[in-house]
């Protein structure tokens, strides 16, 4: 939203701050906390600046500006300023009057790919912020290196790392892909090459060195920790629904596949093989009984998403969760196109294009990649409602959510995953049989809960009962946690920021309610 009517500022005021959203007095001039909040918000969805109003005991209030004039001139101009900001930025301002009181609003946009991170001077230092919530937070040079990876013209699986020759790939995984191109496209014969010279023809091997493509498609375990010490997948098998109270030992099963690509793929479809349902049902001749179920090339075509869009390059893992009634693909690596046009079918931007490419020539979907237009329009007819898809450019993750119209019985599963092992599992992939055990409920989030009991508050009269003033330390600290953790609902889910939203506790949040007032004091 590029523009901000009165009316529509107007109900935005007496709302909450958000990610996209930010109000300041400006009695001053500028404030300096305000070109923070612009570099947070160019580096993640954009956002709403608005000068000219306070909060007044949890609500805002217009005061206006002193001088709009050369408030304007002086924040624009700082935004366009080499001196300030790493990059230009095109902020657009609206001027509104309330009862001779002038608000200003501007609006900040996302910036590009490429124009990321937005850094701002502070003293004699850059910084890059990011907004989470209703505030803005400073990056670490872990999280900014992120920024550069992808802002970077040469994609990360491109690069070189180390000197690895073709001794350190895999044997078993580069027969596996060289079969697999090879059978799935018969009218290229490529079978008489040597391995350098088929690696080179699919550009794997780059100046005489093998790629980080080929390393973490095929690399033996000192190759792939030479590109990533951290695991490529962790699948988690929990028995349990996404929203039950989480037991000490969270998951029944776990394979954490830390060796490469190829590898886990191989593994995991095994596991999907096994978990996803198939209903008797014949091939077209008649005969034979279908091999998988409608569920498996969907699921597939998410697991070769997460392998091929991660950002290889953060040492977080991706995850998969399967629960009973819902499975989870977490992916560290935001999307590269805005999920507005991703969900509208527009061109994708590939992390690793290689890697996506061999992935491709594998034939691994029923097209070369169904894309999640096509993931989401067939999961909505076998479940009757599509997928949750969540972008987060902030944290810099991906999330799909693939929710079961019925939730699914994993016992069964277990036993089958954990009895039947394969010739396919490698010391790469290994079972982790240690408990995961799950932190604690945070203090904060007891407090929330218990000051919603059975009621259903407003923002201030929740802050009000908890006996807390400052309502960013409380959203941030307090409320989103609760909100996250699936404790608290908001009883408006579809308009998040109406002045009418108010806050209540979950199945999940009331048996921690019972759970808390039955504890020793």
């Amino acid at each position: 939203m590029t523009t901000l009517d009165r009316e529509t500022l107007l109900e935005r005021l007496r709302g909450i701050e958000w990610d996209d959203f930010e109000v300041k007095e400006a009695a001053g001039g500028v404030p300096k906390s305000a070109y923070a909040t612009v570099s947070a918000m160019a580096n993640t969805a954009g956002g709403w600046l608005v000068f000219g109003a306070r909060e007044v005991d949890g609500a805002f209030e217009v005061v206006g500006v002193a001088d709009p004039d050369q408030l304007q001139n002086d924040f624009l101009g700082a935004c366009r300023s080499p001196e300030k900001f790493s990059h230009p930025l095109d902020v657009h301002a609206h001027w509104h009057t309330f009862g001779g009181a002038v608000v200003l609003a501007f609006f900040v946009p996302p910036a590009g790919r490429f124009e990321r991170p937005i850094q701002v001077r502070e003293g004699k230092s850059w910084q890059t912020y990011v907004r989470v919530g209703a505030g803005d937070y400073k990056c670490n040079p872990r999280e900014t290196a992120r920024f550069l990876r992808d802002a970077d013209s040469e994609t990360f699986d491109a690069g070189v790392a180390g000197s690895f020759r073709v001794a350190s790939l895999h044997d078993d995984s580069l027969s596996w892909l060289r079969n697999r191109v090879r059978v799935q496209d018969p009218s290229v014969d490529l079978a008489g090459l040597s391995n350098d010279a088929w690696l080179e023809r699919f550009g794997l091997i780059r100046d005489g060195k093998l790629t980080r493509a080929a390393l973490l498609l095929c690399g033996n375990s000192a190759a792939v920790i030479g590109v990533n010490a951290s695991p490529r997948v962790d699948f988690q098998l929990i028995n349990t629904l996404s929203n039950d109270p989480v037991p000490v030992q969270r998951w029944s099963d776990r394979e954490v596949c830390d060796g490469n690509l190829i590898q886990a793929l191989r593994v995991l479809l095994e596991r999907f093989d096994r978990l996803v349902p198939n209903p008797f049902s014949l091939e077209a001749d008649g005969f034979t009984r279908r091999a998988h179920g409608p569920h498996f090339s969907i699921l597939r075509e998410a697991l070769v998403n997460l392998l091929v869009h991660q950002d290889h390059g953060d040492l977080r893992i991706a995850r998969i969760l399967w629960y009973k009634d819902r499975v989870i693909f977490d992916n560290p690596g935001d999307s590269l196109v805005s999920l507005q046009e991703m969900l509208r079918g527009g061109a994708s931007t590939s992390r690793n294009p290689i890697i996506q490419r061999m992935f491709r020539l594998c034939r691994l979907s029923e097209q070369a990649g169904l894309g999640v237009v096509t993931m989401n329009e067939r999961w909505e007819e076998l479940e009757g409602a599509r997928p949750i898809v969540v972008d987060d450019p902030a944290m810099k993750v991906f999330r799909v959510e693939f929710v079961w119209a019925t939730p699914q019985t994993t016992e069964q599963a277990t036993e089958q995953v954990t009895e039947q092992a394969t010739e396919q599992v490698t010391p790469q992939v290994t079972p982790q049989a240690t408990p995961q055990v799950t932190p604690q409920v945070t203090p904060q989030v007891m407090k929330v809960v218990l000051a919603l009991g059975e009621s259903a508050f407003l923002r201030a009269e929740l802050m009000n009962a908890m006996g807390l003033k400052d309502r960013k330390h409380f959203v941030s600290g307090y409320l989103q946690p609760a909100l996250e953790a699936g404790f608290v609902a908001m009883t408006l889910p579809d308009k998040p920021r109406s002045s009418r939203q108010r806050y209540r506790l979950t199945d999940a949040g009331r048996r921690l309610l019972a759970a808390l007032r039955q504890a020793p004091q």
